[in-house]
């Protein structure tokens, strides 16, 4: 049996190059700078309002709400820059076996804040890779906290694999990280919508992003993403290039 098997694959946006991604790419850098500069604004207003002390209750407690509502959008729209390809990309030379030691903290806060356990775990005699650090860290954390939330809902847990070239894949020549999270099976349909922007099966608080975001920024690293669920398991795969 083949190891991709039951994994659907995201696929990468062509856009490197091309006139018409690099104009879209201008329009959201543009929207995104203009809509930060106006909810900085909001944010701004509502923090000196608040400082009244002569204000009621119910007018602070909506004040709050406008000021959080600006915050949360602020935050939309910088990752809709990630999401849509707008991502700058430094490929390098990458020790991940070190880089993970010193991100593991970073890695484990979705499931501190979640409140799920986390496992790492990464396997001896790992290669370089050909990585851009930062954005593979972003990736992997929109992974682990989409897995630590629907962890939660299941009493679950969150665990990060990470494997040699062909340990798990035979004949590979790239680097497996397993992003992994159990107490739920996601139908295929699910599945099947996962990469779709603004897609979620959970609250308004949920912008349905995440997969998004890893699948353009691993797209753009030259790296595969796939996503499989079965048997209580949903897992991320992420095939990283070994540095030349």
């Amino acid at each position: 049996m083949s190891a991709t098997e039951g994994y659907t694959f995201f696929e990468p946006l062509n856009i490197e190059g091309s006139r018409t991604g690099e104009f879209y790419n201008e329009l959201l850098r543009g929207l995104a700078h203009k809509l930060n500069n106006q909810l900085a604004v909001i944010q701004g207003f509502s923090s000196l309002i608040l400082m009244n002390d002569d204000l009621d209750s119910s007018t602070k407690e909506n004040l709050d709400h406008m000021k959080e509502a600006a915050l949360g959008a602020g935050r939309l729209s910088d990752r809709v820059l990630s999401a849509g390809g707008c991502a700058r990309i430094s490929l390098q030379e990458i020790d991940l076996a070190g880089a993970i030691s010193m991100m593991e903290g970073d890695f484990k806060k979705p499931c501190d804040v979640a409140g799920v356990p986390c496992k790492i775990n990464v396997v001896g005699g790992l290669p370089k890779v050909e990585a851009d650090l930062s954005r593979l860290k972003e990736a992997l954390i929109e992974l682990i906290t989409n897995g630590a939330e629907a962890a939660a809902e299941k009493s679950g847990e969150v665990s990060v694999d990470v494997f040699p070239p062909g340990q798990v894949n035979p004949g590979s020549t790239k680097v497996d990280i397993f992003v992994r999270n159990t107490g739920g099976t996601l139908s295929p349909e699910k599945i099947a919508e996962a990469f779709v922007p603004f897609t979620t099966t959970r609250d308004s608080n949920h912008y349905g992003i995440g997969l998004t975001s890893a699948g353009v920024l691993c797209g753009m690293m030259g790296m595969e993403l796939g996503l499989k669920s079965a048997d209580g398991i949903t897992t991320a795969w992420i095939q990283v290039p070994t540095a030349a």
